[in-house]
C-alpha cells in the first residue's frame, strides 16, 4: 500500500541523517481524484493544505524553491503519469523541519492533506551551492 506518512523506520533513518544546515525536501505527490471531504478534488484539498502550510515554513525561515508539474518521464523506469505535481521546500535546519511537522497548528492543517493525496515521495536534501 503506498503511503503518505514516514514510517517510524523512516523517521529514524531521517534523524540520523548527516544534515546540518539548510534542508531542501523535495515532495512529489499524486493527488485523490476527489477529496475524501466530499467536496472538490485531492488537488483542492491539498492546495488548502497547501496555503496554510506554506505561511508556517515562512514563520520558520523557509521558503518554496520551486514547483511545477512533471510531464512523463525522460530517464528511468517509473510510470509517466506517477506524479500529479513537484515542489521543493527549503528550511533552513532539520530542526525546523521537525518543530513545524510537531507543532498543533501544523497537525490540524494535515487533514487537508490526508484528504487530497492518494501517495506521496518526501526526499531530503543537502543543497549543494554550484556557483
Amino acid at each position: 500500500m503506498k503511503s503518505i506518512l514516514p514510517t517510524k523506520e523512516q523517521i529514524k533513518e531521517f534523524l540520523a541523517m548527516p544534515i546540518s544546515g539548510p534542508i531542501h525536501m523535495i515532495n512529489l505527490l499524486k493527488f485523490r481524484e476527489k477529496s475524501t471531504t466530499g467536496t472538490g478534488s485531492g488537488q483542492d484539498s491539498y492546495n488548502q493544505y497547501g496555503a496554510n502550510v506554506v505561511k508556517m515554513v515562512q514563520e520558520r525561515g523557509g521558503r518554496v524553491v520551486w514547483q511545477g508539474r512533471p510531464y512523463g518521464l525522460l530517464i528511468g523506469d517509473e510510470e509517466s503519469d506517477k506524479w500529479d505535481m513537484a515542489v521543493i521546500v527549503e528550511y533552513p535546519s532539520r530542526d525546523a523541519f521537525i518543530e513545524m511537522t510537531s507543532n498543533p497548528k501544523y497537525k490540524e492543517a494535515h487533514g487537508d492533506r490526508e484528504a487530497g493525496l492518494a501517495y506521496q515521495a518526501l526526499i531530503p536534501c543537502k543543497p549543494y551551492d554550484v556557483r
